[in-house]
């Protein structure tokens, strides 16, 4: 009889506990919030570089490919976003729409209540270095009139969690340049083959820099002294080393001034500039990268943008 009972009550606790949860997270939480609130589970997914609207948990985080959620809303309408974290910490981040950033636990939701005020297609970002994904971790939020057609936003893919080719197997410092360029994400904020052109929210100069006019920002004066620096970066294990003098180029003192300049600001990270001082921090910051690269590597990414120059188009380097 004992063992019946002890069987029955095993039971009851592995039946009743999904029931129960289940029970509350249907029927009693939704009660909690007005009638005519739209309420969303938002998770954030380090492992995917996303944030999703389906449920995460620990039978189906490692397998399966979630979608990245683009939140569709009405104008006028009261929303709930209960943020969750699958992971790690993460920070959700509308500044267009002054929403955060709000910090997001793992093991604990977030709720955010707004009314949504505004047509438009808004940007969301997760603003706290989560993974080599969080670079891509960003969405989109459409707001349209009750009856009308949203707009459609362009689609947001992370491409390290596509299958990539495996490091070059050349050695020299652009090949090594570029594809660190590539695995670290940086086009994300300097666009493709460093060409710049993105939009920054309340950046100071609106749109984050490219990198392709960089061997004149070093003051290199022509395609030699380009070629030289190049030589140089191979050769040198510690470009930050005082000791060293730099490439033997017109202009030696400024160009190794300038290029300590950049290796410290890969390094060390530098915060963006307010366009407007009372308005929300800029989502796209520059993170410091010395505990993932190397001065070598950070002098390697240098290379890549120095051999993006056109020098056809100048011939003073300027």
């Amino acid at each position: 009889m004992k063992e019946k009972t002890a069987t029955l009550l095993v039971l009851a606790a592995v039946l009743g506990a999904p029931a129960l949860m289940a029970w509350y997270a249907c029927g009693i939480r939704p009660a909690q919030y007005p009638p005519e609130a739209r309420v969303l589970n938002l998770t954030g997914v380090a492992s995917r570089g996303l944030w999703t609207l389906e449920p995460v948990n620990n039978l189906n985080y490692w397998w399966k490919a979630f979608p990245p959620a683009t939140l569709r809303l009405t104008l006028h309408e009261r929303v709930v976003l209960r943020l969750h974290s699958a992971d790690v910490m993460h920070r959700f981040y509308v500044p267009a729409l002054a929403l955060g950033p709000y910090e997001v636990e793992p093991g604990h939701v977030t709720e955010v209540t707004f009314n949504v005020d505004e047509e438009g297609v808004f940007q969301y970002y997760c603003t706290s270095l989560c993974g080599n994904c969080h670079f891509y971790m960003t969405g989109w939020i459409v707001v349209a009139r009750a009856g009308e057609e949203p707009p459609e936003p362009p689609p947001i893919t992370c491409p390290l969690c596509l299958p990539e080719p495996p490091p070059p197997a050349a050695q020299g410092v652009v090949a090594q340049g570029e594809y660190l360029y590539r695995r670290m994400a940086c086009a994300v904020c300097h666009g493709p083959e460093g060409r710049g052109g993105v939009r920054n929210y309340n950046y100071l100069h609106d749109e984050i820099a490219g990198h392709v006019t960089t061997a004149a920002k070093l003051f290199l004066r022509s395609r030699e002294d380009a070629d030289t620096l190049l030589e140089w970066m191979e050769t040198t294990t510690h470009p930050l080393d005082p000791a060293d003098e730099g490439p033997d180029v017109g202009g030696r003192r400024i160009v190794k001034a300038r290029l300590d300049a950049a290796l410290s600001l890969i390094l060390d990270g530098k915060n963006a500039a307010k366009a407007d001082r009372s308005g929300p921090e800029p989502p796209l910051q520059m993170p410091a990268w010395k505990t993932r690269l190397t001065e070598w590597q950070a002098l390697a990414i240098l290379g890549y943008f120095v051999s993006l120059y056109s020098w056809d188009e100048s011939s003073d380097g300027s």
